[in-house]
């Protein structure tokens, strides 16, 4: 695509089989790097303001109010557009490769565990986990 001249000037909307949301693509970052981290939801105007003072307290930039209102654009598909069928290219589905990206993200403790089977996976949604502190 980028040394193919007959792509030039052309929109391509490069996307996979399955749509996901921002909530299903943590949850399954989270079961690649075996950690829970926390989401709190808020409304983008107040993460917004947040994001800017959090940015003049530390000198390193985390987020900002342009990441913060491109979390909340839902992309709509332009039916014109050329996709990864136009390149030749079958689109894989995204689970499958989590484990390769995120590896390094996991702690020491679990880097050297194989990703979860289907099997496993289904296995733990049949169970309910309860911890009882008392």
């Amino acid at each position: 695509m980028a040394e193919d001249d007959s792509t030039a000037a052309e929109t391509y909307e490069l996307y996979g089989p399955k749509q996901y949301s921002m909530a299903e693509i943590a949850a399954l970052v989270d079961r690649e790097i075996v950690k829970h981290r926390r989401h709190i939801n808020l409304p983008p105007r107040l993460l917004k303001g947040l994001a800017d003072m959090y940015n003049r307290l530390i000198w390193w930039s985390q987020t900002s109010a342009d990441s913060v209102e491109r979390e909340f654009i839902d992309q709509k598909i332009d039916p014109k557009a050329k996709t990864f069928k136009d390149l030749g290219i079958e689109p894989a589905e995204i689970a499958n490769y989590t484990f390769h990206y995120l590896q390094s993200y996991r702690s020491s403790s679990f880097y050297d565990l194989p990703p979860a089977t289907e099997r496993e996976k289904r296995e733990e949604k049949k169970y309910l986990h309860v911890i009882d502190d008392q």
